[in-house]
């Protein structure tokens, strides 16, 4: 099958599609600036590009472009680079940044024919206003999904306050692409990049726990999320979480069936850095649930992404096919 993306194709017959890219949006922050300037008491900035001739690559698109044909990508699913202080701004300013960031994102993908694919971002501290911004984005920007942080303004992504909003986006079939924007509790992550080594996955983590035991997959069961760095540590622990799900009966409150279960529904991309880590969530979620990513042009981003998937242990070309674009071709509904 071919995506209905213009230009070269993979193999002559599949394009190479990079899930996880992010963009500085001109304007986001200067809006955000009371709230962004503010003394962070929780969340500890997570990112970094310690090379500064990578920085362009955020904003400027001929150096994007320049980089993804440098690392053999032909498409690249762009969202905006997370705001400090977005997910506190009240409802009229979280309105005008979030419609700031989905309508530059929707002009980038215009100017760009079959390079660039939209996600956009909602205020999702506001329910009822993230749900009309994500029809919007969606029904007329013509975004595929939309980026979503995993911890919400203090409150825990499995809380059924943002029920309303999984409903829509599961009736839209958007994609919600996971993201961490730094650990809520960084203090003993300070040193050694910490905040992002393990501040990261960890956040991501966490979030996918509260959704599975809070219940989330089981009452949106077509509800579709791409956890990304691989889904933090969840994937590679996930026995504990069978044992607590066996043992404990808080932790069969709102779930009838085990974890396990509840993780297959998920996708994931592939900033895990080694081969064997991509090999093991190909056996834990199958082939069509992993996504090729790069996170680039951070320094927590790989540098090597289709290298990587070539080096996957196990894999047949279909299945490299798969996984370096046909799976976010199907899942975006590009083909």
């Amino acid at each position: 099958m071919a995506a209905t993306l213009s230009g070269k194709t993979f193999g002559g017959e599949m394009r190479v599609i990079d899930i996880h890219g992010h963009l500085n949006v001109p304007g986001a922050r200067g809006l955000l600036a009371p709230e962004s300037s503010q003394p962070k008491k929780a969340h500890a900035t997570p990112g970094g590009i310690s090379d500064p001739a990578r920085t362009p690559i955020l904003h400027d698109m001929a150096a994007r472009l320049a980089d993804m044909d440098a690392t053999g990508v032909d498409a690249m699913a762009l969202s905006p680079t997370p705001q400090p202080g977005f997910y506190k701004a009240n409802r009229a300013l979280a309105q005008s940044v979030s419609a700031l960031q989905n309508d530059h994102v929707a002009r980038v993908v215009a100017d760009h024919p079959g390079r660039f694919i939209g996600l956009g971002m909602v205020q999702l501290q506001h329910v009822e206003d993230s749900v009309k911004e994500l029809e919007r984005a969606v029904t007329q920007l013509g975004h595929k999904g939309v980026f979503v942080a995993a911890h919400i303004a203090e409150h825990e992504l499995g809380d059924a306050r943002f029920d309303l909003f999984w409903a829509a986006a599961q009736d839209l079939g958007a994609l919600i692409f996971l993201h961490p924007m730094g650990f809520t509790e960084p203090k003993r992550l300070e040193p050694y990049f910490m905040t992002n080594v393990v501040g990261q996955p960890l956040e991501t983590t966490l979030a996918l726990a509260q959704m599975i035991f809070g219940g989330v997959f089981e009452r949106f069961p077509r509800l579709k999320v791409l956890a990304v760095h691989g889904g933090g540590f969840l994937p590679f622990y996930l026995g504990r979480f069978e044992q607590a799900f066996r043992e404990r009966k808080e932790c069969r409150v709102h779930i009838q069936r085990p974890p396990k279960d509840y993780v297959k529904q998920i996708y994931f991309d592939t900033v895990v850095f080694e081969p064997e880590a991509i090999a093991y969530l190909v056996a834990l979620v199958g082939i069509d649930h992993v996504l090729m990513g790069s996170d680039r042009p951070f320094d927590m981003g790989d540098n090597d992404p289709v290298g990587l998937v070539r080096r996957v242990p196990g894999l047949s070309a279909s299945d490299q096919a798969k996984i370096l674009g046909g799976n976010a071709a199907a899942l975006l509904g590009l083909d």
